[in-house]
């Protein structure tokens, strides 16, 4: 899977924009046989569109996981737990995050996650990602108030338990079944943008990461 850096320095790489859309991907798998329980396979795909005062977003994500329980409403309390069917790792690496400049992600072009990975059948109450930071860069003309034009932001419970995806129901993840679920990650929603006044520059950049489920279909 193909990584983008960043230098240490804040210089900063391509490009990036507004809408962020995750395709959680779950192909059924095969009939369930004597070794094993029937398996789906699931892929998670970004992509995204432009912003007016941000000219590129990144961020740096460690782990993406389904989480389990067998609860019957999504990602409520009841569906953490440290039990077979709780948290599914679909990435998960520390050591290596993916790095992915937000905006660069437009005009139909996506990134993979996680490429094509097997899970086992059965209902998931929440996707999640773990994000270890956060940085922007402001488009040019703007800058902060101490003269800079980047800035590494605040992750909120990103890099603990992760964020939560909203999702309208469950995610049923049933053998022969390919579901689909494509998540809003709204660039102008969750990176607020605070100015020193009225036209001034920018005082600072607060990261409130929310995501929701958009449309889900299932074949």
């Amino acid at each position: 899977m193909q990584r983008t850096s960043v230098s240490s320095n804040g210089n900063k790489f391509p490009t990036l924009a507004r809408t962020l859309l995750v395709a959680v991907v779950l192909a059924g798998g095969a009939c369930a046989d004597s070794t094993g329980p029937e398996r789906a396979t699931v892929q998670v795909l970004l992509t995204d569109a432009p912003h007016e005062e941000l000219d590129s977003a990144l961020v740096w994500i460690s782990r993406v996981y389904l989480q389990g329980g067998g609860g019957t409403e999504p990602d409520t309390v009841a569906s953490d737990t440290t039990s077979s069917s709780g948290r599914v790792d679909l990435f998960n690496d520390p050591q290596a995050p993916l790095v992915f400049d937000l905006l660069e992600l437009r005009d139909g072009v996506t990134a993979d996650l996680t490429g094509l990975l097997e899970v086992e059948a059965g209902v998931y109450q929440g996707l999640r990602f773990v994000v270890d930071s956060a940085r922007v860069y402001l488009t040019e003309g703007l800058s902060f108030t101490d003269g800079s034009t980047w800035a590494s932001l605040r992750v909120p419970s990103g890099s603990t338990s992760g964020i939560k995806v909203k999702l309208n129901d469950v995610l049923r993840a049933d053998g022969g079944d390919t579901t689909t679920v494509t998540v809003d990650f709204d660039v102008d929603d969750n990176f607020k943008i605070q100015r020193s006044g009225p036209g001034g520059d920018v005082k600072q950049v607060i990261f409130t990461p929310v995501l929701k489920e958009k449309g889900r279909i299932t074949s």
